[in-house]
């Protein structure tokens, strides 16, 4: 089996100077090739927040929306993890992949879509709360098959060990299977979000 090619992707929305970082993605696999600039990856496993890796990914990714004058509006970032360190790879404008976002709203409660449009309809709030750490309401990941035409397997729980299992697992089999539906998710939770 080849050795798997991972990196950070970092999604983010800007206005009027202020930088939301919306999601921090362990991802696995080369993205698309070009043309095709999407940020869709083979797998992508949602980080914590927090962390030495994630801030020092999270500073590179801010520095350089700051020194290319970034405009307003949604962005993702592709940064390399090796020995050497972190390294931006590609900053690129726009919303991300649809798995990506749909899975980072299921696991956050408000995504990069959700921060943008808040940003959109009011500059305020975002500016106000765009610096706030977001919090995991749940565990999420995404595996595409080697197959051809092969869907996406989406794996969202509330427990880290049942993601991290399932992802893992598909990871090495190389051929997602469907998942079981996740355990009831109670609305009710200290997490802020727009």
């Amino acid at each position: 089996m080849a050795p798997l090619s991972t990196g950070l992707h970092i999604s983010t929305v800007s206005a009027g100077g202020s930088h939301r970082v919306c999601a921090i993605w362990r991802v696995h696999g080369r993205p698309a090739p070009a043309p095709d600039r999407s940020c869709a990856h083979p797998a992508a496993l949602l980080l914590p927040r927090r962390g030495a890796e994630q801030d020092w990914a999270v500073e590179t990714v801010l520095a350089a929306l700051r020194e290319r004058g970034a405009p307003d509006g949604p962005a993702c970032a592709a940064l390399t993890t090796d020995a050497d360190g972190i390294a931006l790879v590609r900053l690129r404008g726009g919303l991300c992949d649809a798995d990506l976002l749909e899975l980072g709203r299921a696991a956050l409660g408000a995504g990069q879509r959700e921060w943008a449009a808040l940003a959109d309809s009011d500059p305020a709030a975002f500016r106000a709360a765009a610096d706030a750490p977001y919090a995991l309401r749940r565990q999420a990941a995404v595996v595409r098959g080697p197959q051809p035409g092969g869907g996406p397997v989406h794996v969202v729980h509330r427990r880290a060990e049942e993601v991290l299992r399932a992802y893992t697992a598909d990871l090495l089999s190389g051929a997602p299977r469907p998942r079981p539906p996740e355990p009831p998710f109670s609305e009710d939770s200290e997490d802020t979000h727009p």
